[in-house]
């Protein structure tokens, strides 16, 4: 049994997002919330404790998956920063490595399913920083089920250009994995050649992640951000975001998301702790 735990997890939209994890996964899963709110689920669905303020309900979620008693955390209608502040308390010894970080699995039409790295929390990586991003991304590929992932370290273009910052990050990083035998590392290499076989077929590209690329890692958030929301806005994906880095993955939520992103993010958990 997967046991959740949910800080501010007693909300309308979370409720319809357990309700139907329940249905899909049955016996598989079950779920623990901690929120200030009235409990408006029972005990069928979870098991609820009443917390005075939403940084009780988020110690109590986090301290539960410390103990080990919780192999997944999944943010309810709480701030993120809270939630991530209670998990690099150096009391919860939860940080399995130096950095954390996002990592989105894209349904995209049309494509086979692609991880895609930092979108949403570490904002302009250093080489050792953005180093240890792509390793968090292997090890979850290497999770669920993805042996030797082929990594596109992305900049506007696929050559070097000591001019372009995101051209140099690319290929100081990709140097780092030469003759690594757990994943192949590209870059710098720009999306459309990491992706579209049609794009290099065009274009005459060769390399061992020419438009098959299993993650694709982006040079600053802001590069992330943009490409996950056109993936999501304009390319009609279905996207679920975890943090990874700590020793459980962490399901972020928004009230924007539709309960189709939220339950494809804990389904993407659940793949990383079966593993």
């Amino acid at each position: 049994m997967i046991k959740i735990a949910i800080p501010g997890g007693s909300r309308p939209e979370i409720l319809e997002v357990v309700t139907k994890a329940k249905q899909l996964y049955k016996d598989v899963v079950s779920f623990f919330v901690f929120d200030t709110k009235e409990n408006i689920g029972n005990s069928d669905v979870w098991i609820y404790e009443q917390c005075e303020t939403d940084e009780h309900s988020v110690k109590q979620a986090v301290t539960m998956a410390a103990r080990g008693e919780a192999q997944v955390l999944m943010k309810g209608i709480v701030e993120t920063r809270t939630v991530l502040k209670e998990v690099l308390q150096k009391e919860h010894n939860l940080r399995g490595q130096s950095v954390l970080s996002h990592v989105a699995l894209v349904n995209l039409p049309g494509n086979k399913p692609l991880l895609l790295t930092d979108a949403a929390m570490n904002i302009n990586p250093n080489t050792e920083q953005l180093k240890q991003i792509t390793n968090n991304a292997i090890d979850v590929c290497h999770r669920i089920g993805i042996e030797c992932p082929k990594v596109a370290l992305l900049s506007s273009a696929e050559s070097y250009n000591p001019k372009m910052p995101s051209s140099v990050l690319a290929h100081d990083v990709a140097k780092l994995y030469e003759g690594n035998n757990d994943a192949i590392v590209v870059g710098p290499i720009s999306l459309d050649l990491a992706i579209s076989k049609e794009a290099v077929n065009h274009k005459g590209y060769i390399s061992a992640v020419a438009g098959e690329a299993d993650v694709l890692v982006v040079p600053s958030i802001d590069v992330g951000n943009v490409l996950y929301k056109s993936f999501a806005v304009i390319g009609k994906a279905v996207i679920g975001g975890t943090i990874v880095g700590a020793k459980v993955p962490i399901v972020l939520t928004s009230r924007s998301d539709s309960t189709e992103s939220k339950l494809y993010a804990l389904e993407f958990a659940l793949q990383q702790v079966r593993g």
